[in-house]
């Protein structure tokens, strides 16, 4: 056989080996590409199933990042905005006077109470500035709670002062419903106008007073329950035991001024919505 045809023969071999390479390399490929889109239909699937649950529980229980319409009210009073050049302090105060009611007063106390360590969003000014425009006895005792919290008690001072006026020669209805007012204060300020009521003739009163006296008074005014402790009303004698426990674990500077956990123990209710 001449080199030529050995030349030739071994073309032909070379080539049918190439031949048969490419044609392995194109089924590898086409079955990798079968594969690869068999896949991306599975993952399209799982995440459309994810999809259709997702959906079905936003129609039942509404979306997780949702905010209620109280969270909202309360974002929006808290925030200023680009185009409204109102203080914080005058949006509060438009919000109670367009909605004077308890469910609207609960939310600007909330608003306050959450600000009570920024004085940048609600400066002391703007709560002295805020006080007198407002009628509701909870919320204004909120504002002071808080002016009072970052160490000033003018308002609270003012806003006992005034409770002390309406608790002379008024009814028994009356006197208790301003020394449960007196009690929600967690003030020491509030104690001394509480102190004379330890003396009314009425039990319902004195219980009241002494309730009263746990939320607000401290060491200082543990003698003045001494007598009570005789008095011939089980109940009282109960309860002025239990006020005097309580304030021989405070000093005679405790309550000087009132702390973020005395503002939300006794902020107004909020309704849910």
């Amino acid at each position: 056989m001449s080199i030529a045809k050995k030349y030739l023969y071994l073309s032909v071999i070379l080539a049918v080996i190439i031949l048969l390479c490419l044609c392995i390399l194109l089924v590898i490929s086409h079955h990798r590409n079968e594969t690869l889109e068999s896949r991306v239909q599975e993952l399209e699937s799982i995440l459309a199933q994810q999809e259709q649950v997702r959906a079905a529980t936003i129609a039942r229980v509404g979306p997780g990042t949702a905010l209620s319409p109280v969270e909202q009210q309360i974002k929006d009073l808290s925030t200023r905005f680009v185009g409204d050049s109102r203080t914080l302090s005058e949006k509060l105060r438009d919000f109670t006077a367009e909605n004077p009611d308890a469910q609207h007063f609960a939310i600007a106390s909330k608003v306050v109470a959450d600000l009570v360590e920024n004085r940048d969003a609600l400066g002391d000014e703007e709560l002295v500035w805020l006080y007198p425009t407002q009628t509701d006895p909870g919320f204004k005792r909120v504002i002071a709670q808080v002016l009072s919290a970052r160490g000033d008690n003018q308002l609270l001072d003012g806003y006992i002062a005034a409770l002390e006026q309406q608790l002379a020669n008024s009814a028994i209805s009356e006197r208790r419903q301003i020394l449960g007012e007196l009690g929600k204060t967690r003030y020491q300020g509030a104690a001394n106008i509480i102190l004379p009521m330890l003396k009314d003739k009425d039990t319902s009163v004195l219980l009241d007073a002494l309730l009263a006296l746990r939320n607000t008074a401290n060491e200082g005014q543990l003698d003045a329950l001494d007598k009570l402790h005789e008095h011939p009303d089980e109940s009282v004698r109960w309860l002025a035991g239990d006020t005097a426990n309580n304030l021989q674990m405070l000093s005679k500077k405790a309550r000087m001024h009132v702390t973020m956990a005395d503002i939300v123990a006794e902020l107004p209710p909020i309704a849910a919505q």
